[in-house]
């Protein structure tokens, strides 16, 4: 009975969306909040489909940025759609680009307004503008996606797999962290390096080397709403590492008058806490699996202890790096790692007696890391190729 009473619910939404209704509205793909005069910007790229009855795709650019203000986010965006004949449509955005000093003062009033607006699915990545508008990223073309919001969600993505310095957050994973006990978000930035107004060009598109183009930064550090500080290259490994979230980087060590680079494949972090004389000590576990990719010294990779050499090396500059990251988390005085949240969950009235000073118990914490490497291969070949 249940499964027929569900299919009757289903069956009236299987059919075609109305055509015209469709054809009324402009798709979103991209969403950015700037502070301007006091008062909200927003700017909404629009997937740019072609006008009705219109075979001539040449003339027209794949998007469009639709610009709005209001002392409201609400109020900005239906200033911004006085400029657009179409409904705008918000559900299918990839993209949600924070000024800095929206990220500072302003993100509660961001998210309160995404919750309750009714289109909106919460899957979108967010990131954080970096010494620019949030706004100007959509005026960036790329030659390699689209629209300005593919190219942004399309390099978070690869960055994530491939670097080890950014994770991808979803709207939904920054609001999760940010109720939590214990814990404080995190988002990565982005900055736009070169001219804006090239940047909006054909010509920047055309060209072998663009003049202007979009680089992701380092991993931006929240206390609750509001960010606090952008982490440097160390400090954001180390917190993804913490934070489990790295799947490929590089580790580069310095031996025998030159440089040794570990390749890592995977990385597992398991983070535990123990409950001493009511104090909390926590246990942080690192295994990973790696190869030697480079060698630019005169170690003798084909001997067992110049691997074993590497091995502790890279071991140690993983802990190094982790513990830029905890140093980081401590001078800023904000738990981005998890760790209260454990203590909530193994002693609650323990967590309870503690959490309004949480953030200044950080400098007091007792937190040991173990880092295991197992070195799977050295490469190739055995041994450095010497010029004679």
């Amino acid at each position: 009975m249940k499964k027929l009473l569900i299919l009757l619910l289903v069956l009236p939404l299987t059919g075609c969306y109305n055509y015209n209704e469709l054809n009324n509205l402009a798709i979103a793909t991209g969403f950015a909040v700037d502070i301007k005069d006091d008062e909200y910007e927003v700017t909404v790229l629009i997937s740019n489909s072609q006008k009705q009855g219109s075979g001539d795709s040449k003339s027209s650019a794949s998007a469009a940025v639709y610009r709005g203000k209001g002392k409201t986010i609400f109020e900005a965006i239906k200033d911004t759609s006085l400029s657009i004949s179409k409904q705008i449509y918000i559900s299918h955005i990839e993209v949600l680009v924070l000024s800095e000093e929206v990220a500072e003062t302003k993100t509660t009033e961001v998210i309160d307004f995404f919750f309750r607006y009714p289109q909106t699915r919460n899957e979108f990545y967010l990131v954080i503008a970096e010494d620019s508008n949030a706004g100007d990223l959509f005026d960036v073309t790329t030659p390699l996606e689209t629209f300005p919001s593919q190219n942004i969600s399309k390099n978070l993505e690869i960055t994530e797999k491939l670097q080890g310095y950014i994770y991808t957050v979803t709207f939904n994973e920054f609001v999760k962290d940010l109720i939590e006990e214990g814990k404080n978000p995190t988002l990565p930035t982005i900055s736009i390096k070169g001219s804006v107004e090239e940047g909006n060009k054909q010509e920047n598109i055309e060209k072998i080397e663009p003049q202007t183009y979009l680089k992701l930064g380092m991993m931006g550090v929240f206390n609750g709403s509001n960010l606090v500080g952008i982490s440097n290259k160390d400090q954001s490994k180390g917190i993804n590492f913490l934070n489990d979230k790295v799947k490929t980087t590089l580790i580069v060590t310095n031996i025998n008058n030159g440089k040794v680079v570990v390749e890592l494949s995977s990385s597992k972090t398991k983070k535990s806490v123990e409950i001493k004389n009511n104090k909390p000590k926590f246990n942080i576990e690192i295994n990973c699996d790696g190869s030697i990719a480079e060698v630019a010294s005169d170690i003798k990779v084909e001997e067992t202890e110049a691997i074993e050499e590497i091995k502790k090396q890279s071991e140690e500059e993983i802990k190094r790096i982790v513990n830029e990251a905890i140093n980081y988390s401590k001078e800023l005085k904000t738990d981005i790692f998890n760790l209260g949240s454990l203590v909530y969950k193994k002693d609650h009235k323990l967590w309870k007696n503690i959490k309004d000073n949480w953030d200044n118990e950080l400098n007091n914490l007792e937190i040991e890391i173990k880092v295991n490497l197992n070195l799977k291969t050295k490469g190739s070949i055995d041994n450095i190729i010497e010029v004679r």
